[in-house]
Formats: C-alpha cells, sequence, structure tokens
C-alpha cells in the first residue's frame, strides 16, 4: 500500500532527512507551520516553501551537477506546461544553493524575474530584480533597463556592484523565469537585443543564467540563432513526474504537516492524476482543495473530503465552473461578462497555442459584474494578481491547465481562438510602429482591418491609445492626406481610386440605405450676380437655396440607370427634345467619381427620377445660382477658394492629368458655401440656354451652359464667372457633368 510507510522506513527516511539538513546547515526544528497548506495548489512554490518541496530529487542533483561545471553559464529547463519548472528552481535549487549545496553558493547573489512582468520590456523587468542593488546604489529600474538594452556590457557593471563585498568566489544568477514570456508578451523589437544580452551573459565570469521555458515554445527559440546556441549546450529536459515521484509529492508534504491519509485514499489520487501532460498541476490543485476540505476536521485526509469536490479531473473545472454558475441566476449577458473578463486574459500566438497573458486588473474589472466574477477566481486561486513597477495591480490566470480543464474555458478559447489570435498581431503590430516612429508604410490595409473590425465587435478588447490608432481606417487616413495641401495631383488620383475600391465612406458621394443617391446639401445665401454676354450683361437677383457639395457620382447616376422606373421609363423625357437609346459610356469606372458622358437631356431625366424618389424638388442650377454658389455671394472671388488662381486646388488642364479624380479630391478649393469641385474635374450642365440665359424652359434644341472648367479646361474657363462656350444638350463628354440645387424645403 502507498498510504502509509512502515515505521522503519520512516526513521530511515527521516535519518536521511537529518544527515541532508545537517549537510546543508539547516535545522529540522524549522518545522512547517501545521495551520498553513502543505500544497500550494496551481501556483509555483516559493523558496520559503522548500520544505514541503519534495519528489524532484534527482532533477536538483542534475542541475547541481550541470551548475557546478565553471563552464555552463546557461541552463534552459524544458518541461511542459504545469511540469513543475518554476518550483524546480525556486523552491528546489535556489534554496539549496543558499545553503551551500555548492561550495561557496551560499555567497551567491540572485534575482527572478519573468520577462513580460513589467510590461513589454523585458529590460525593465530585469533591472527591477535586484531592488538590493538598486537601493544601495540609489539607481533608478528604468536607467539601468536602458543601460542594458543599448549597452550590453553594462552587465559587467551589475555583476560588479552586485558582487561588491562578497566572497570572490560569489556569482551573480539571474533566474528568468517563464522565458516563454519574451514570444509572448514581449515587445519584439527588445527581443534581438535582449537575446544580445544573454549570450554575453553566458561569456561573463561570475554570471550564470537559468531559464524556465514551455517546451511548446522551444521551436521559437530555434529560430533564433542566439537562444539556439545557448540551448543547444544548457538544455535541461525536464519530464514529468512518474508515479514514485507523484507519490512523494502527495505524502512527503502532508508527513511534514502532520497530516495523515485515509487508507487508500493515495493510490486513488495517483491512479486519478495519471501521466497524461499538465497531471502535476491538476493534482496539485486537487490537494490544495483535499486540505481545504480537511481542514477542520482533524489531521485525517478522507476519501470522503476527496469526493467533496470530485478529485483530480473535476477540481479546477468543477471548481472554476461552480465559481462562475452561481453569477448565471444574478447577471444578465453572463456569457459575455465571460468574455470581457478572458478576452484580457488569454493570448493565442501564431501556432493557435493558447497561454495566459498579465492584464492590469483595472482592464479586467471595466464592470461591476466583471469585477465581481474576477473577484471570486482570484479568491478560488484560480487567478492571480501582481502589480506592475508603477504599483498598478495585475491579473492573470493562475496556470495554463485551467485552459484545458474548465470545460466553459476550453470552448470558448476554440470558438474566440482566431479572433484572440488577430488580437495579439494588433497588439505586435501597434508595438512595432511605434517602435518604428510609426511609419506609414507599416499601418494595415482595409481589407486586413476590416477583419480586425469584425474580431473587435466580437471580443470588445479594451484597446490602449496606441492601438486604437494603429487600427484606424484606412479610409480615415486617406481623407486626411488629401486635407493636406502638399499632397499632389498623383496623390490624389490614387486616394480617390483607393476609396472606390474599399468603400468611400463620406457622405454625399455614394447611396443611401434604401438605394436612392445620398446627396448632402449646402446652403446658398441670396444675392445678385452679372452674367456676361457677347452681347452685354445679365443681371438677376438669386433666392436663397441649396446645392449639393458634389457633383453626381457615377454610382448616383448608375442607381439611375439600373432603377426598373429609371433610366428606361419615358416618362422622364417628356417635353425633352430628345432621347437615347442607350446611356453614355462611364470613361473612369469609379463610384466615387463624378458621372462622366451626360448629356442635359440625361441630366434632366435623372433629376426628375429623383425628385419623385425624394418627395421635393431637385433640378439643374441655372448659371446665376451655380455662380452664386462658386463665390458665395462674394464678387471679390475669381475662383471658389477666393481672388487668385492656385493651381493645387482643382484638377484643370494645369493638373496634368488628363482625366477625373474622385470627388471632392481638392478640399482646399471649396466654395465658401463649402461646395466642391466647382471648379475643374467636370464641366457641370446648368439648367438655361447659353444664348438667351432667361430661358430656362425644358423644351427646345438650343445649346445649353456649362460651368466649371473641367479637367480638360483651363484657368481661364475655370474662373467662377467664366462661362463656357455654348454645347448641344444632346452632347456627350468625358469632361461633362452636373450638380444638383434644391430651391424647395428639404425633408
Amino acid at each position: 500500500m502507498y498510504d502509509e510507510p512502515s515505521d522503519f522506513e520512516r526513521q530511515l527516511d527521516q535519518d536521511l532527512r537529518n544527515l541532508i539538513f545537517q549537510y546543508l546547515g539547516a535545522s529540522e526544528a524549522s518545522a512547517w507551520d501545521e495551520s498553513r497548506s502543505p500544497y500550494p495548489g496551481l501556483r509555483a512554490f516559493n523558496p520559503e516553501e522548500s520544505l514541503i518541496f519534495y519528489g524532484r530529487g534527482r532533477e536538483i542533483d542534475e542541475l547541481f551537477v550541470k551548475l557546478s561545471d565553471s563552464k555552463c553559464r546557461f541552463i534552459a529547463v524544458v518541461g511542459a506546461s504545469g511540469s513543475g519548472k518554476s518550483s524546480l528552481i525556486a523552491a528546489g535549487l535556489l534554496p539549496a544553493l543558499n545553503k551551500n549545496a555548492i561550495y561557496g553558493s551560499k555567497d551567491w547573489v540572485w534575482g527572478r524575474f519573468t520577462p513580460g512582468e513589467l510590461g513589454d520590456n523585458p529590460f525593465v523587468a530585469m533591472a527591477s530584480a535586484f531592488k538590493e542593488i538598486i537601493e544601495a546604489h540609489r539607481l533608478r529600474p528604468g536607467d539601468i533597463a536602458r543601460s542594458l538594452k543599448n549597452d550590453p556590457l553594462f552587465l559587467t557593471e551589475l555583476v560588479t556592484m552586485a558582487l561588491k563585498h562578497k566572497a570572490r568566489w560569489a556569482e551573480l544568477l539571474l533566474f528568468i523565469d517563464q522565458f516563454e514570456e519574451i514570444f509572448s508578451l514581449v515587445d519584439p523589437n527588445h527581443l534581438s537585443a535582449f537575446v544580445n544580452l544573454l549570450e554575453l551573459a553566458a561569456k561573463t565570469e561570475r554570471v550564470r543564467t537559468v531559464i524556465t521555458l514551455r517546451d511548446d515554445f522551444f521551436h521559437r527559440c530555434n529560430q533564433r540563432p542566439g537562444l539556439n546556441a545557448l540551448l543547444k549546450d544548457g538544455q535541461y529536459n525536464l519530464l514529468a513526474p512518474n508515479l514514485e515521484q507523484l507519490k512523494e509529492m502527495i505524502t512527503r508534504p502532508a508527513e511534514r504537516a502532520g497530516l495523515r491519509f485515509e487508507e487508500g485514499l493515495v493510490q486513488r489520487i495517483l491512479d486519478d492524476t495519471g501521466l497524461e501532460p499538465g497531471a502535476l498541476a491538476l493534482m496539485a490543485y486537487a490537494l490544495s482543495q483535499l486540505w481545504e476540505a480537511t481542514k477542520g476536521h482533524g489531521r485525517i485526509m478522507t476519501h470522503a473530503a476527496y469526493n467533496s469536490f470530485n478529485g483530480v479531473h473535476g477540481a479546477i473545472g468543477r471548481r472554476a465552473e461552480d465559481t462562475f454558475q452561481c453569477f448565471e441566476c444574478t447577471t444578465k449577458n453572463v456569457e459575455d461578462r465571460f468574455t470581457r473578463v478572458f478576452r484580457e486574459l488569454v493570448e493565442v500566438d501564431e501556432q493557435g497555442v493558447a497561454s495566459r497573458r498579465r492584464a492590469k486588473l483595472g482592464a479586467v474589472t471595466t464592470e461591476r459584474e466583471a469585477e465581481t466574477i474576477v473577484n471570486a477566481l482570484i479568491k478560488d486561486r484560480l487567478l492571480v494578481t501582481g502589480r506592475e513597477k508603477e504599483g498598478e495591480p495585475t491579473v492573470e490566470v493562475a496556470h495554463e491547465a485551467i485552459f484545458t480543464s474548465w470545460k466553459r474555458l476550453r470552448e470558448w478559447i476554440e470558438v474566440k481562438r482566431d479572433d484572440l489570435r488577430l488580437l495579439r498581431q494588433v497588439r505586435l503590430a501597434a508595438a512595432e510602429w511605434k517602435e518604428k516612429s510609426r511609419a506609414e508604410y507599416l499601418r494595415w490595409p482595409h481589407e486586413r482591418l476590416s477583419l480586425v473590425s469584425q474580431m473587435l465587435e466580437r471580443l470588445q478588447p479594451n484597446l490602449s491609445e496606441l492601438e486604437s490608432e494603429f487600427i484606424r481606417p484606412e479610409s480615415e487616413r486617406l481623407l486626411e492626406e488629401i486635407d493636406k495641401t502638399a499632397t499632389t495631383h498623383q496623390q490624389r488620383v490614387r486616394i480617390g481610386e483607393r476609396l472606390a475600391e474599399i468603400g468611400d465612406p463620406r457622405s454625399g458621394v455614394g447611396l443611401r440605405k434604401d438605394g436612392l443617391p445620398d446627396i448632402v446639401w449646402c446652403k446658398v445665401p441670396k444675392g445678385k450676380i452679372t452674367l456676361v454676354k457677347k452681347k452685354g450683361t445679365f443681371r438677376v437677383d438669386v433666392d436663397a437655396f441649396h446645392i449639393a457639395k458634389y457633383p453626381v457620382t457615377y454610382i448616383q447616376y448608375r442607381s439611375f440607370i439600373a432603377a426598373e422606373d429609371g433610366y428606361r421609363k419615358k416618362g422622364w423625357w417628356k417635353e425633352l427634345a430628345e432621347r437615347e437609346d442607350q446611356p453614355g459610356e462611364q470613361f473612369r469606372k469609379f463610384d466615387n467619381h463624378p458621372a462622366e458622358n451626360v448629356s442635359w437631356y440625361d441630366a434632366m431625366a435623372f433629376c426628375r427620377w429623383l425628385t419623385e424618389k425624394l418627395g421635393y424638388e431637385v433640378r439643374l442650377p441655372t448659371e446665376w445660382e451655380w455662380q452664386q454658389a462658386a463665390t458665395g455671394g462674394d464678387p471679390a472671388n475669381e475662383y471658389p477658394w477666393g481672388p487668385e488662381w492656385d493651381s493645387s486646388k482643382a484638377n484643370t488642364s494645369e493638373s496634368g492629368l488628363s482625366r477625373t479624380t474622385a470627388v471632392g479630391m481638392y478640399p482646399q478649393g471649396a466654395s465658401p458655401v463649402g461646395a466642391l469641385d466647382m471648379s475643374g474635374n467636370v464641366r457641370e450642365w446648368c439648367l438655361n440656354e447659353y444664348e438667351s440665359p432667361k430661358r430656362v424652359e425644358v423644351s427646345g434644341v438650343h445649346a445649353r451652359a456649362l460651368r466649371g472648367a473641367g479637367w480638360l479646361l483651363n484657368r481661364g474657363v475655370a474662373r467662377c464667372a467664366g462661362r463656357n462656350w455654348f454645347n448641344l444638350p444632346s452632347c456627350r463628354s468625358d469632361d461633362f457633368g452636373f450638380r444638383l440645387v434644391c430651391a424647395s424645403p428639404i425633408f
């Protein structure tokens, strides 16, 4: 039976342990406080718990052999998640070194840290691990971190400070726990420098480095030449404990705490634990629950207590689920709360491997319900808390074993795996973007950001200001570029076409949800306009009205062509002199470009169709309305933007483009009322006849007026008061377009 060793076995073990403790300078009088649990559960053992750390004697001896070799300056303890790597070093190796297990090792100085424990900078974490050095020399962790990154040779100065006043055989031991964080939590821009520092440390006298590494991240180290070389000679594979070791981990801490097992219980725990990956973590948590169930009921741990939480298999998952289910009766949208908690605590890498992510406690507990859930999981030791360098509290999953043993969380990770992977990519890419001075070439395009948008909708993670700025929609960034005066004509062409490709978000450029043209109206004040004709002038009073911000776009005009009651309906051509069987062909087939190759008749039919659809009248502007909108009522405005010509503010022949651009690509050239493209891009049909401006009747075949120059004509015609030469209403051209006005109330 495993349960109770014989008196002879117990006495022999006691004698051997006394000899070991005498050799290490320890006293058996330092007994374990029986009011404390001898099983720490999911968390790793710490050095103060070395008295209850059992089952890894052989491994500790093997590490001593490697560490005793003066040439071995780097050791990587590699093993599966939950195999006890951190405990082996913290509660096995380090306490033994403090007791002079290696000659002179009691004088060694050591510091423990994890690469990502203070954010994404491993140098800050490393610097903060040496509190005594910092305090003794009045240094700041940030200064040490910068020095270690920028000048790895600073390590020798750190060694000198650490070993000052120590014996000549003293050494500095760097214990880097959870080394896989350099791939999951650390800013990639720090990685090369950190590896260089480790390479230097491995060549520095009186410095030794011990790391713990999850084996599922081992291949990532092999992809880095520097790490690959270090691991080649310093790798120590920690295997999962065998049955005898597991038995020792169960029984020996209990003996230390004065506890006994009911007959058959130890074997039952061993049978339930098995030798599967992660079994040690599950057993450790089950033992901590067994102690909790036994506390206050004597010194014998019973089958009944073990049954109360369903043993090893149910310990973590059942505990977590029981804790969580109590909220389902009291909290609305509990599944949403679940996502809000664990979206910050789980990270999935490129290979789909889930790992812990340390998050700021405030980012996880943004709502009262989430805070309640987190506090309950912390109380049950399923989540653990810590503090950042500035004292801000953090929280993380206690152990990856929870990811597989808690069914709810396991299934959630499976469903959210792609989203979590993408979220990690966003955070890493944003960090790289910042490191490289926010270089524009590192920004993600719309196609990739559309996936991010969907992920954000599902996960709703808490993004930093940097991350939010990094994932700004490409369309926003492009529209920001056209606001810059330095943006060239060619760049404006490319921006417009890219907006058409990804979906132009501007109001007034596309269609409404009901498929009708979306028109943005600009209010035009009343005033007086003088038209210059070949024979004299024509003065007219202009009442206040509204004009469209942009010329009618290709997608808007196409909605008329495609509608069953649109272009093909003969009624729209009533009283018009001509009607073509087919509309003119668009030369630049981009949705956000102005409709072109449109005759005056085509434009009139469109206005009639849209008037019926909108429920209020829209039509072509008269020349005087067009001019009033272009000048804003100020005759000093020779051009829409002012009295002086500026070729950077319009797409006329001076641009050299010889083609249309998307509408609104020259916001600096806006008229005072806010209308765009009133000089350049396309010439725009007006309602009135050219020779007889007063005539606005729709019948007849006389030439109609065009305004606004267009890409084909020059600055002379682009003036607000400039009148194009006459064109017959049936004419079509790739620089002919139109815009709308509305003189009636707009609904």
